[in-house]
């Protein structure tokens, strides 16, 4: 199995649709989700997360192998191309290849920035602050956070409250802003 992965080749890829073979019509995703994602995809003229395909019997032709939502939104934008992710060998063998994809994808989390933590803290600290519009900070832990008030940095919060939970509340608070 190592010799597989060291002669595996892979790359980014912007394909045409018509170059993409579909096995499945449908993802079900819900219809407001494909519209904004579609709208996104129509603004940016590109996609920001890439799909994956791997090689077919036809030359310049691809099986689409996860991603069906984002290349069902780049139909509806209209646009004729979609940027892609391509593991170049045949579907059996590539298959093997989206495990460590799904696996890596859980990994690439935003980046917490210098500002975005002070953001939290001045947040968090601030008696006149709605912890529960943070989402995951129910009562209970609402009640805990400003019993352990002050904090002076994102370690001391971690310390009195557990590193996970503040993290984990600071990046739902920053996707809560944006």
């Amino acid at each position: 199995m190592v010799n597989f992965y060291k002669k595996l080749e892979s790359q980014p890829a912007l394909l045409f649709l018509n170059q993409i073979e579909v096995s499945q019509e449908k993802s079900g995703t819900s219809t407001s989700l494909l519209k904004k994602v579609s709208q996104s995809v129509r603004d940016w003229n590109f996609n920001l997360s890439l799909p994956i395909v791997c090689l077919t019997d036809e030359e310049d032709q691809y099986h689409l192998l996860t991603g069906l939502p984002i290349y069902e939104a780049t139909k509806e934008a209209n646009l004729i191309r979609l940027w892609v992710f391509v593991i170049a060998t045949k579907q059996p063998e590539a298959e093997k290849a989206i495990e460590q994809a799904v696996l890596q994808s859980k990994l690439n989390e935003r980046v917490v920035e210098p500002q975005d933590v002070t953001d939290f803290l001045d947040f968090i600290n601030n008696p006149k602050s709605d912890l529960t519009s943070i989402p995951g900070v129910k009562d209970g832990y609402a009640k805990l956070i400003r019993d352990k008030r002050v904090y002076s940095s994102l370690e001391d919060m971690q310390k009195k409250l557990g590193a996970k939970r503040g993290l984990n509340w600071l990046r739902a608070y920053k996707q809560s802003k944006s």
